[in-house]
């Protein structure tokens, strides 16, 4: 394979980045901005009868005279932060692509592609009850790699779940996690457009030759005691799948592990002393809590990843150490399989 001399494709690519970089850094400030008018909204909705009790309706009248101006100021912010965030979002597309194209030309990368809901499904690395309501997810980049007969897929996608879905179609509770979701969040989010979801990162699955039987589940050893993310749905997987927690002999692996399977036999047979080794080297090597599952003929695995998979870094964008890291990632990201001799 050629080696990517990553300094000159950033030196290529400067004006690009250093212009994607100063897009990112409106869209940023103008969404503080409207996302904080939006919060005082519905503050103002909410209590503003108070207010008016507190302040005395005649001060209250003065003080809803300057509501029309303000309201058209934020017209105006809304419209340029909506024209500022598309041009940030078309600039980082293309010159994602370039990226894809000199780094993986024989990847099949693209923006279009939706993520099918019975994947995300089947993979049970996220839906934890019965009573839960449909998944959520959102596609923001899609990679296929064909590789001999075997195709392997690489996703950067959003997801929500879980309690706050069902609180969302509460008439009550909904109004709330419509604040939170997206007026709160998108204040504090390492990309706004991820507020919405309780998980955003990278997902991939491949076919494998070998079939298995029942379900293996394979989760970052710290989410049980951790209050948070999927660790509050440890309870709900259990119960659903019918999975039990296995105790396993391997330290390094159990330091970053832990395995739920419905079938302690079958589990077993896959999680040797060998594969064990091989999980705990891509954790270390990878350098993000890792998921990984296995269902029927079909291997699933996915890491958290705030900023986004297939998209820059919010990092200065004016070296190379940017593009050595989507590099790394994706490459990685690609050959998990490979990694793990799945095949």
């Amino acid at each position: 394979m050629e080696t990517i001399d990553f300094k000159k494709l950033s030196q290529q690519l400067r004006v690009e980045l250093s212009r994607v970089n100063n897009w990112r850094k409106i869209v940023r400030a103008l969404s503080i901005v409207v996302y904080l008018f939006v919060f005082c909204w519905f503050m103002f909705v909410l209590f503003g009868g108070f207010l008016a009790g507190r302040v005395g309706w005649e001060n209250y009248s003065v003080i809803t005279q300057y509501i029309f101006p303000v309201f058209m100021g934020f017209v105006v912010l809304s419209f340029a932060f909506s024209r500022s965030l598309v041009k940030f979002q078309e600039q980082e597309n293309d010159i994602m692509r370039n990226i894809m194209s000199s780094m993986f030309p024989s990847v099949c990368f693209d923006f279009a592609s939706q993520l099918d809901y019975k994947i995300l499904s089947g993979s049970k690395l996220f839906n934890t009850s019965f009573s839960d309501p449909a998944l959520g997810t959102t596609t923001y980049g899609y990679l296929e790699i064909l590789r001999g007969e075997q195709t392997f897929y690489v996703a950067d996608i959003g997801v929500s779940y879980g309690l706050m879905n069902k609180l969302a179609l509460n008439s009550v509770t909904g109004y709330f996690v419509m604040i939170y979701r997206y007026v709160l969040r998108p204040l504090f989010a390492s990309r706004f457009e991820s507020s919405a979801h309780n998980f955003r990162g990278m997902f991939g699955w491949c076919r494998l030759e070998k079939a298995f039987k029942g379900s293996i589940i394979i989760l970052p050893d710290h989410l049980e005691q951790k209050v948070g993310y999927l660790a509050q749905n440890i309870q709900g997987l259990k119960k659903r799948y019918n999975a039990r927690f296995m105790h396993l002999e391997d330290l390094d692996f159990e330091k970053y592990f832990s395995v739920y399977a419905d079938d302690e036999v079958a589990a077993r047979m896959l999680l040797t002393p060998a594969m064990m080794r091989h999980i705990t080297r891509l954790r270390e090597t990878f350098g993000h809590d890792m998921m990984l599952s296995f269902n029927k003929n079909t291997f699933y695995y996915a890491a958290a990843m705030p900023d986004g998979f297939l998209c820059l870094r919010k990092q200065a964008l004016d070296n190379e150490h940017l593009l050595e890291q989507i590099y790394h990632e994706i490459n990685l990201s690609c050959h998990v399989a490979d990694e793990l001799k799945l095949n």
